[in-house]
């Protein structure tokens, strides 16, 4: 491993984080992969940014017979190995 390399990917979490922050509470949709051709697509909203990780606050699915609030944590790192895509919601 360069160092380089380690010190891009610190910039690119940082800047991830920040991007995060700023879109705290706003609405997002999200697609992460559950195996190699598995790919799930669910909106919720972000609530909340810690130091190696973010939450989301999942909407309940239509299907879902209960409502139960349901939440998911990802690192900063997903975002950058594409474990975890996030784009904003229009609204």
């Amino acid at each position: 491993m360069l160092w380089g390399e380690k010190m891009d990917n610190k910039i690119e979490i940082q800047r991830i984080k920040t991007d995060l922050e700023s879109n705290l509470g706003n609405k997002i949709k999200f697609a992460s992969k559950r195996g190699r051709k598995k790919k799930v697509v669910r909106s919720g909203v972000i609530e909340g940014i810690y130091p190696n990780i973010f939450v989301i606050k999942v909407d309940p699915a239509i299907e879902d017979e209960e409502m139960v609030e349901q939440r998911v944590s990802y690192r900063y790192s997903d975002i950058i190995t594409r474990t975890v895509e996030l784009a904003l919601c229009e609204e």
